[in-house]
């Protein structure tokens, strides 16, 4: 491949490469505008679509983010630990315990069937009694007119549990 006579070659320096020698360069005065710039062919840094300062404060990325999603999540996790909360207090979560009536029925026979106390009234047993297989606790009974303890055993989750002999 040829150039023409007097083209710079592909090596060479194109253009101007300072001032000439003896000249001194001319200072741009500080209030005067700055010097627009060409667009140079195949794009350039300052481009609209890229290069230096396209992420710029003012970019999605920079912009401030809504705090919404934030409020209504901690609303949300409020009311589960509310209802949580409130929950548990009432009793939900405790588990079934023995009910009150049947349990002083109950002593009440069995004292009487297997341990041949007729006069028997009065069965006090504490509330709210966990139906755990193992777990124990006592009763009062009146017992021909003298109050007595019964210790009663859980011995299943059916519920059957044991009365024990008055004492």
């Amino acid at each position: 491949m040829t150039q023409p006579p007097g083209a710079p070659q592909w090596w060479q320096p194109q253009g101007p490469q300072g001032p000439p020698s003896g000249q001194v360069p001319q200072q741009p005065h500080p209030y005067a505008a700055p010097p627009q710039a060409t667009p140079a062919f195949g794009g350039s840094f300052a481009s609209e679509y890229g290069g230096f300062g396209a992420f710029d404060g003012n970019s999605p990325a920079k912009r401030a983010r809504s705090r919404k999603p934030w409020i209504i999540g901690a609303t949300a996790l409020v009311l589960l630990a509310g209802g949580g909360a409130a929950a548990w207090f009432s009793g939900v979560f405790s588990g079934d315990v023995l009910d009150q009536a049947s349990l002083h029925e109950g002593v009440t026979t069995v004292l009487r069937e297997s341990y041949g106390e007729h006069d028997v009234s009065n069965v006090s047993c504490p509330e709210d009694q966990q139906i755990t297989t193992g777990h124990t606790f006592d009763c009062t009974v009146d017992v021909a007119g003298r109050q007595r303890t019964v210790s009663i055993r859980i011995l299943n989750d059916k519920p059957q549990y044991e009365v024990g002999a008055p004492h």
